[in-house]
């Protein structure tokens, strides 16, 4: 969503809409064997029973792993769970004839065909026993992609992505999940992009059961090259067609690309204008090899108001106020008002942004007040900009001309007075990260510049330059292992007139998004007063691991270091190390840590909600 706003760090929110919005729902997949997993993941695991304690007790003697199956999937036993199961003797004993067949084919799904299988009457049940053998192992893949695909340049490439999430390397034990994964792997890999009609010619799993091995071949068949067609837009009655059409990072003619279909939808359901957008490829309706896409959306009302309260460690409790209202002069522009209070900070702003054309490019411009006290500095700023931008391709560019006038003093000391400045700047980020909601691999990248136009409306020549960057790995093929983090930020700020220079353009650290196990702000120029003032040069380092403990949770080590200066050449390092839980919600991703400051040796706690980008 194009906002111009500023960001705001929400650590806990509990929002109410008036009037209430519904939140935008996933849309529907444009391929099957995507949809497909995604169905996958929904279906809930029943919970198993103690077969010991049925009506019928059946007793299990066989490994873990497959006794586990077994109370899982064997009719005998799920009969009997069954609500009002009425089941009697008799037909309990068609199941226990029935079994033997069911336990094969479950054995055989796990790689042991050589199995030893016995089902005997035991008391008023039955019992079971599996010898299961020795496992058969993979000894042999060959996957052959065939097709117009032969004349691609990028065959390898294809062949690359096939492999990545193949499943079953040779000498891996074979079962039956994985191998129905791994030819979808293949499939999936051809599919996504350029060539969406790719088939499944051959797939054959020859198993030798004497010598427990399993030769695996699978060959797809690309078809020819699609390309993308028109864009086909239903559902808009309140806002112009062209606030949809201009969100595609793509043009009729270019390459089909999956992946920048999912991005499409992403885009608009993340729009303030819509709150349920689908995006399909319609291929009956194909021509020339050119596919059509069709769009869906579920407009939102066209104004809004919203009340937040909150609470996070930074600044305690807070509270706010918003409005917004989405079709500006009946083109679609975006105005947005705010209004932000919390024990140590007073914000308030209005902005209007246009919607992005087709190119990615869109004007957007604010008026923002700030007035806060953190480490007995009390400042009171406006701050207000114009930015022509570009979004496309998971990369941000802005460049703009902003206005920065500030007052400043130390709490129970001196004051500085008011400094201002008119600068021209220049921004860029580079987002590539496969979710964000639970971030595993991929990176960011961004940088920005200003400078002020000599004195021209400025009370000091400053010229800045400020990036930061982060890096996450999780090995894809052993996944349980967990992710590495690794983030950074520098800053420097160029000026003859420090004093003159607003503090909003120069640097202070610590907090739970910089140096953890140190106070928000308090790493910089010791002041009058006990104050902690900012200074020119900035530079912070962050390293994390993330060890999976369940699906939505992670415990987190971490050490990070930071120090604010006059220069990078007199850099004094605040180290802080911690333990920490990640909770990976539908929402956002929720971070409680627990750090230690080695510089002041305290203790201290850092909540926050969303990922540190």
């Amino acid at each position: 969503m194009k906002t111009p706003l500023f960001p705001l760090a929400v650590i806990a929110a509990l929002l109410l809409s008036l009037p209430a919005r519904a939140d935008g729902k996933a849309g529907e997949a444009a391929a099957n064997s995507v949809q497909k997993n995604k169905e996958k993941e929904s279906i809930e695991q029943p919970t198993t029973v103690n077969p010991n304690k049925l009506p019928f007790p059946i007793s299990i003697d066989a490994p873990a792993d497959l006794a586990a199956l077994l109370r899982e999937h064997l009719s005998i036993i799920n009969r009997q769970t069954e609500p009002d199961a009425d089941i009697d003797q008799e037909q309990m004993q068609f199941l226990a004839e029935e079994a033997p067949d069911e336990i094969k084919q479950i054995v055989r799904s796990q790689g042991y065909f050589r199995a030893d299988i016995q089902v005997a009457p035991h008391g008023r049940g039955w019992r079971i026993t599996v010898k299961p053998g020795p496992r058969t192992q993979v000894s042999n893949v060959e996957v052959s992609i065939v097709g117009k695909v032969l004349e691609d340049a990028e065959l390898a490439n294809y062949y690359k992505r096939a492999m990545a999430n193949w499943a079953l390397p040779v000498g891996q034990p074979f079962v039956n999940s994985e191998w129905s994964s791994s030819k979808d792997a293949v499939l999936s890999a051809v599919r996504r992009y350029k060539y969406p009609l790719a088939s499944l010619t051959e797939s054959r799993a020859t198993i030798n059961p004497q010598t427990s091995q399993a030769v695996l071949s699978v060959s797809v068949d690309s078809k020819q090259p699609v390309y993308f067609g028109d864009i086909q837009v239903s559902g808009n009655e309140r806002y112009p067609a062209s606030v949809i059409t201009g969100m595609a990072q793509f043009k009729p003619g270019e390459p089909y690309d999956f992946d920048k279909i999912l991005d499409y939808q992403q885009a608009l359901e993340q729009d303030s204008h819509y709150s349920r957008a689908q995006v399909e490829a319609d291929f009956s309706k194909m021509v020339d090899d050119h596919v059509p896409l069709l769009v869906s959306v579920s407009e939102v009302p066209r104004q809004k108001f919203d009340i937040g309260l909150r609470y996070d460690s930074k600044d305690g409790p807070g509270i706010r106020l918003g409005y917004e209202h989405y079709n500006v002069f009946n083109r679609g522009y975006v105005f947005a008002g705010a209004t932000d209070v919390n024990r140590y900070e007073k914000s308030a702003s209005v902005g209007l942004s246009q919607p992005r054309n087709s190119n990615g490019w869109y004007w957007t411009g604010n008026i923002a007040y700030n007035s806060s006290t953190t480490q007995k500095l009390d400042k009171n700023t406006l701050q207000s900009g114009i930015w022509r931008v570009r979004d496309r391709d998971g990369i941000e560019a802005r460049f703009g001309l902003e206005y920065i006038t500030e007052s400043r003093h130390v709490v129970g000391g001196p004051d500085f007075g008011r400094s201002n400045v008119l600068m021209l700047t220049a921004a860029w980020r580079r987002q590539n990260i496969e979710t964000l909601l639970r971030p595993a691999n991929g990176y960011y990248l961004e940088g920005k510049v200003g400078a002020t136009v000599g004195s021209l409306g400025s009370s000091a020549v400053v010229q800045r330059v400020h990036g930061r960057a982060g890096y996450y790995f999780t090995p894809e093929e052993h996944k349980n292992i967990g992710t590495f983090v690794a983030r950074g930020e520098l800053g420097y700020t160029h000026s003859n007139q420090d004093l003159e220079v607003p503090s909003v353009l120069l640097f202070r650290s610590g907090g739970a998004n910089s140096v953890r196990g140190y106070e928000q702000d308090s790493i910089g120029l010791k002041g009058p007063n006990n104050s902690v003032l900012p200074d020119r040069a900035l530079a912070v380092a962050s390293f994390e691991y993330q060890k999976p403990i369940g699906k939505n949770f992670a415990l987190a080590l971490f050490h990070d270091m930071g120090s604010v200066s006059h220069n990078f050449t007199n850099m004094n390092w605040h180290h802080g190390s911690g333990v920490g839980l990640r909770w990976f919600s539908p929402i956002a991703p929720f971070s409680f840590d627990l750090a230690y400051g080695h510089q002041d040796r305290k203790l201290r706690w850092h909540i926050s909600l969303g990922t540190r980008f």
